[in-house]
C-alpha cells in the first residue's frame, strides 16, 4: 500500500498550510530585529521555521522540537530546498542550552503542551537563560474561551486532498476535560484513502492546558522577562479589545 503519510507529522503540512497570519507576524517580528542568533521553540514540521530562513539568510536559527517525526519531515525539507543556517534539534526546551540567542519565538501556542505551572515556569527561565540582556521573545497561547470550555466531544471535521489524489479526512474531538488543572485530551484522528482507494488511519492524541493571562504574567516576570505588550491577535490589537476569545501574543524582552 502507499504509505506517503506515515504519521501525523507527514500530513501536518497539509492540514495547516491555509494558517498563514501567525507565521507572517514571527518572520516579520524576526526580520525586524535582524537578529544573528534566533531560537524557535515547538518547531514542528518547520511551518515557520523554513519562512525564518528565507527571510533571514544571514540568521543561525536553532529549531528545537520534542517530537522526533516532525524534526524529520523538517530536516527533509531543509535538505530538498539547500538550507545550512538551520540547526535542529529533538529535545524538550527545559534541556536547551545556549546563552547567546538574540531573538527567541515559540509559535503556535507550543506552551499549551506544558501541563503545569510549575513546569511552564522552569520552560519560560531556560528560554530566559538561553538569550542576551535585551533579547526579544515572541510567543502565543489560547485566550480561554468560556464557552468551549462546557462543550466536549466533536470539535472539527475537516477534509483535504492533496495534488497526488490523496484524501485526508480529520477529525478533532476534545474529551477527558479536568476543570481543576485546566487540562484536556485532544484526540485527532485521520483517515487516508490513497489514490487507489486503499485506506489507513492516523492517530494523535495528547492532553494540552489552557492559561489565563492573569496567571502566566507572574511567571514572565520572575523568569527575567519585561513585558512589552501582550496583544489580542497577530495585527497588533491590545489584549481585551478585538474579537473574542483571540489569542494571547506576547512581547518580550530579557531583563
Amino acid at each position: 500500500m502507499d504509505l506517503k503519510y506515515k504519521n501525523v507529522a507527514s500530513v501536518y503540512d497539509l492540514v495547516y498550510e491555509a494558517r498563514t497570519e501567525d507565521v507572517e507576524f514571527y518572520v516579520a517580528q524576526a526580520a525586524k530585529a535582524a537578529p544573528r542568533r534566533l531560537a524557535e521553540f515547538g518547531c514542528g514540521t518547520g511551518r515557520v521555521t523554513l519562512k525564518l530562513a528565507e527571510r533571514l539568510p544571514d540568521t543561525h536559527i536553532v529549531a528545537v522540537d520534542m517530537d522526533a517525526d516532525e524534526i524529520e519531515v523538517l530536516d527533509d525539507s531543509l535538505r530538498a530546498e539547500g538550507i545550512d543556517t538551520v540547526e535542529t534539534r529533538c529535545e524538550l526546551i527545559q534541556s536547551f542550552r545556549a546563552d547567546d540567542v538574540d531573538v527567541a519565538i515559540a509559535p503556535f501556542r507550543v506552551f499549551q503542551h506544558v501541563l503545569t505551572l510549575a513546569e511552564l515556569e522552569a520552560c519560560l527561565k531556560q528560554v530566559a537563560r538561553s538569550m542576551r540582556p535585551g533579547g526579544l521573545f515572541f510567543f502565543d497561547l489560547f485566550n480561554p474561551s468560556i464557552p468551549l470550555m462546557a462543550k466536549t466531544g466533536l470539535t472539527a471535521s475537516q477534509v483535504f486532498n492533496d495534488d497526488e489524489g490523496h484524501r485526508i479526512e480529520r477529525v478533532v474531538n476534545v474529551n477527558d476535560r479536568d476543570y481543576f488543572r485546566q487540562t484536556q485530551l485532544i484526540e485527532e484522528d485521520y483517515k487516508v484513502t490513497t489514490p487507489e482507494g486503499e485506506t489507513y488511519d492516523l492517530h494523535w492524541h495528547y492532553h494540552t492546558r489552557y492559561y489565563f493571562l492573569g496567571e502566566v504574567l507572574p511567571l514572565i516576570q520572575r523568569a527575567g522577562f519585561e513585558v512589552i505588550r501582550v496583544d489580542s491577535d497577530y495585527k497588533g490589537t491590545p489584549h481585551g479589545e478585538g474579537d473574542y476569545p483571540g489569542d494571547l501574543v506576547f512581547h518580550l524582552a530579557r531583563a
